[in-house]
């Protein structure tokens, strides 16, 4: 089967999900406020239906497959119990509205309880028959480079699936207001995967990992990046990991700076993303940037590398 586009960056609210912040008063008219984070919700993150149609529409009525996932600030605020059986509500609605085409599915994982994570991330996998994993930078002021998360990201190496690894939960100890995802966002990305690099975890598990937003700053600062390396801060280039194991999507909006992801990384490297339905999203802008490449070049970013990645047929 060919795809014209595979998005692997498309987010969604599940209705559970939403009924429970509203119940814990975190649902606001502003948004969904967490740790003095603010997290934008709009119609087409609540309505399946109108959100596809709205992509659709961007896209030029392309054939596509979105991976769907939840976005931030997923479960990791609630206690455990009450975490652990939103999470898998949530993974439970979400594998009711994928299929085998034109919808995939990411699953969440409760991180505040590492074995239920571990738990749920194979029931994901074995029962519920989703495509892979969201997970965030971190839970308060841990990072998911952190140790006690060492078996969890093992558990996910012999699973064998993709995860995305995306910001917005990571305690940075500021308000941020609209930097968070301009600019914050891109930084707690970079921050986590050198972690990861340096932790030896890159290394150590055969992780297939999708960051988002071009990758932060990590293309355009690998150099700086491996002095780490230089002042003995870590045993491995991080480098090497940083370009192995990852992935980079292609929420950019700059033709110059997309050229240097490409250049840097490699198109294998590249897959399509998008971030819909955010207001920072701009599927046309994307294909148009991506479009600058041969053809070659741009059917690998825009699916053969996506479909490779989560083995779709």
């Amino acid at each position: 089967m060919i795809f014209m586009i595979i998005d692997v960056h498309s987010h969604i609210y599940p209705k559970v999900y939403m009924d429970y912040l509203s119940k814990k008063n975190v649902l606001t008219p502003n948004g969904i406020i967490v740790n003095n984070r603010v997290y934008v919700v709009n119609d087409l993150l609540l309505n399946l239906e109108d959100k596809i149609r709205d992509f659709k529409n961007k896209v030029k009525g392309e054939d596509v497959t979105i991976f769907l996932s939840i976005p931030p600030p997923w479960t990791y605020f609630l206690p455990k119990d009450e975490e652990v059986k939103l999470t898998k509500s949530c993974n439970d609605e979400l594998v009711k509205i994928v299929n085998d085409k034109e919808l995939r599915g990411l699953a969440t994982l409760p991180l505040n309880d590492v074995d239920e994570a571990i738990g749920e991330a194979e029931r994901a996998i074995k029962e519920l028959n989703l495509d892979g994993f969201i997970l965030g930078t971190g839970v308060g002021n841990k990072s998911i480079a952190n140790d006690e998360f060492k078996p969890l990201l093992s558990k996910i190496s012999s699973l064998n699936k993709p995860i995305f690894i995306h910001p917005g939960t990571l305690n940075l100890g500021i308000n941020e207001g609209a930097l968070s995802t301009i600019v914050s966002y891109p930084f707690e990305t970079t921050f986590v995967m050198s972690e990861l690099a340096i932790s030896g975890s890159l290394e150590e598990y055969n992780l297939k990992i999708i960051i988002p937003h071009g990758g932060g700053f990590i293309p355009y600062q690998l150099g700086r990046i491996d002095m780490l390396y230089e002042s003995k801060r870590s045993k491995f280039k991080p480098s090497e990991y940083l370009l192995k194991s990852v992935y980079y999507d292609t929420v950019m909006y700059d033709n110059r700076e997309f050229e240097l992801l490409v250049e840097r990384v490699g198109t294998e490297k590249v897959v399509f993303g998008t971030d819909h339905p955010f207001p920072i999203s701009k599927p046309e802008l994307f294909i148009k940037i991506v479009g600058s490449l041969t053809k070659e070049e741009r059917d690998k970013i825009l699916y053969e590398n996506a479909k490779k990645l989560f083995s779709l047929a």
